[in-house]
């Protein structure tokens, strides 16, 4: 029941995030008040879905209170480095948007390897903070949370993937 329960959260959690309409595939060339609004909107909805993730990890970690006191400022930490991972990769798909399809290899090739660091990037953060939630707090709270973690990432990942011009039909 907890697993059918964790997984409806995190479904309702993740319609609105796909539900966004991207601006990864605009033209370079024109940013007109309709597309700026959009990604104000996008933004606006970001917000929001951040805010229903701490609530769907409250939800599905039942920390007591002392555990609480210790886990959220370190969830908050390790929210807003993720946050600037994320921000980065969204603004590298945005740029790689906006030469797509006439990408030349070399821009595409640093593409990937900026795609590569992020990731490499995204692994350490956990890691490190793994190691400071299983410290201060213990390994199975840790593990729990990047497991709930890790399926939101996947939420966020298939949404920016969906958006990609090569995945445009």
């Amino acid at each position: 029941m907890k697993t059918i329960k964790g997984t409806l959260l995190v479904c309702v959690v993740a319609l609105p995030f796909l539900a966004t309409q991207s601006t990864f595939a605009k033209d370079p060339k024109t940013t007109s008040d309709k597309e700026l609004n959009l990604q104000a909107y996008e933004k606006l909805l970001r917000m929001d879905v951040n805010a229903k993730r701490e609530m769907l990890v409250k939800e599905i970690m039942h920390l007591s209170d002392a555990d609480s006191q210790t886990f959220w400022p370190i969830y908050k930490d390790y929210e807003a480095e993720r946050a600037k991972l994320d921000d980065a990769e969204a603004q590298l798909m945005s740029d790689y948007a906006k030469d797509y399809p006439s990408i030349s290899d070399d821009a595409a090739d640093q593409v990937m390897s900026k795609s590569l660091e992020l990731e490499t990037q995204r692994a350490e953060l956990r890691k490190k903070y793994y190691d400071t939630m299983k410290k201060a707090l213990s390994a199975e709270i840790a593990t729990k949370f990047f497991e709930v973690d890790s399926q939101l990432q996947h939420i966020y990942d298939l949404q920016v993937a969906s958006k990609l011009p090569a995945n445009q039909s």
